[in-house]
């Protein structure tokens, strides 16, 4: 993919296979420092084959490539997992780091791609060239290769390891200025969520409106993207949401179990779905449809059997709100949609107010237990975290310019970082820390005392400071005398 210019390796961690090259003084590179989070991230998607694969299908805006495009797809991952939006700081972040400066994307003085600069600079390609490359890409051409050629490479990894998905939309907010493109103004709650106008809390907000399509399991313990688009905020939902669930599915995608929010309700869609995707589906019912008053009916009857859900008890033991469901089949009132409708209730009694309420989900698979239904589409409403995640600490309405294709950059290199840091964390046995925020995640990984790690040939080990000092001392003679040659000729190469 171009690399040779750089001459590294594709490092893994292998301690023992170090270990026995450091007795022997035979270490190519060593460093005082802590393997941090990104280091370890990058390590693990240089291990892969992602970048030739990016390279090689991403729609690039230049005929001429001179600077490789995995190299830019590089700089601005690393840049955006160290929090960095704006272009012009991204040769200074990416001087920092310790994995990052082995494989070449952290580099010292260098001349540049092609030997064209004729003065040292401190990265490879300038700020400039990266972000006009990015301003250059066409954004629905990048919308669709994540949509496309990112879903089947993540799907060939065994990303998407079931088949449980939720349709979801989320509106990123503005600060109200005129020049971002395709943005549009809604009415938005506190809460960021849609609005009637004149709801008490509401305002105008310019934004723009995200909708995704994301895998989950029934334990919700990741959550990886298989699709997204970024419209106007005024933008319906609807054909957006359609488009990407049968993008994915035509695209080899495999989709069991689909939960969905209210804003998707259309009987023609899911109709199509069930039919003709073969795609089961979980949805809440609106209180204005004939099929929700029918089953509010039909629960009101003496004879219906309810399960308890859960229960919630005071301190001394009484129930002060207790939750029951039931289920019903083949409900008959929701004339334009043509495939079997099934329902599951659930009731809520709250003894303290003495009130009672009734939310109703509609499913296309006849369930054999009515909390099952609930159970599942509890993991949907789960993706608010994921958003709240992608909003605050990954500041994905933090834009540093208003330019429509630099503001679909950012997302979507959001969202890929995201998802390739799920497959990590996986991959990586340290699945508990797939729901956790990347700050939360980055201060664990840099939690502990320093290290010294050490390269040798394709691996890296990382050791504490009593047992790289233990081994020094006993080593043989002439290992010292070999390893304190390759120190000395380290320590005079560029930092």
């Amino acid at each position: 993919m171009g690399t040779e210019r750089f001459n590294y390796y594709l490092y893994t961690q292998n301690k023992d296979k170090v270990r026995k090259k450091l007795t022997a003084g035979d270490i190519d590179y060593g460093s005082l420092s802590e393997m941090r989070f990104v280091d370890k991230f990058f390590a693990f998607v240089f291990g892969t084959d992602f970048f030739d694969f990016a390279g090689n299908t991403y729609p690039s805006p230049r005929a001429k490539k001179e600077v490789p495009p995995w190299f830019l797809l590089a700089s601005v991952m690393a840049a955006r997992m160290c929090g960095e939006e704006s272009f012009l700081n991204i040769p200074h972040v990416l001087r920092n780091g310790t994995i990052l400066k082995i494989l070449g994307l952290n580099l010292g003085t260098v001349p540049g791609f092609n030997n064209k600069n004729k003065k040292e600079r401190i990265y490879p390609a300038d700020q400039d060239t990266i972000r006009k490359f990015f301003k250059d890409t066409d954004p629905a051409g990048l919308i669709f290769w994540f949509n496309r050629h990112f879903s089947s490479w993540m799907r060939g990894k065994g990303a998407y390891r079931s088949g449980l998905y939720i349709e979801d939309a989320s509106f990123i907010p503005l600060p109200g200025n005129p020049n971002y493109e395709n943005s549009d103004y809604i009415w938005l709650d506190e809460n960021g969520n849609h609005a009637e106008a004149g709801t008490p809390g509401a305002r105008l907000t310019q934004c723009y409106k995200l909708t995704s399509l994301i895998n989950t399991n029934r334990e919700a313990s990741y959550y990886v993207y298989a699709g997204a688009r970024i419209d106007p905020g005024s933008a319906g939902g609807l054909d957006e949401g359609r488009d990407l669930v049968e993008g994915f599915v035509k695209n080899g995608g495999y989709i069991d179990t689909l939960l969905i929010d209210r804003g998707y309700i259309d009987g023609p869609t899911l109709s199509h779905y069930k039919r003709d995707l073969r795609i089961n589906w979980v949805i809440p019912l609106k209180k204005n449809m004939a099929a929700y008053d029918d089953v509010i009916g039909l629960c009101r009857k003496k004879d219906i059997e309810w399960t308890d859900y859960k229960r919630q008890n005071d301190d001394s033991g009484f129930t002060s709100k207790k939750e029951e469901v039931t289920s019903f089949f083949d409900i008959g009132t929701w004339e334009n949609l043509t495939v079997p409708l099934n329902v599951s209730v659930k009731r809520e009694t709250d003894y303290i107010n003495g009130e009672v309420s009734y939310f109703v989900l509609a499913h296309s698979k006849r369930y054999k237990y009515p909390n099952e239904a609930f159970d599942l589409y509890s993991k949907r409403t789960v993706i608010e975290e994921r958003h709240r995640q992608l909003k605050g600490f990954w500041d994905l309405a933090k834009f540093s310019s208003p330019c429509f294709s630099l503001v679909v950059t950012q997302i979507i290199f959001k969202l890929i970082c995201y998802s390739l840091m799920q497959l990590y964390l996986y991959r990586s046995d340290m699945a508990h820390l797939t729901r956790k925020t990347i700050s939360t995640i980055k201060k664990k990984e840099m939690a502990g005392k320093c290290a010294v790690i050490l390269y040798s040939g394709s691996n890296y080990g990382v050791f504490d400071l009593d047992e790289y000092s233990f081994i020094l001392i006993n080593l043989e003679d002439s290992s010292k005398k070999k390893l304190a040659g390759r120190i000395k000729t380290w320590n005079k190469s560029p930092p």
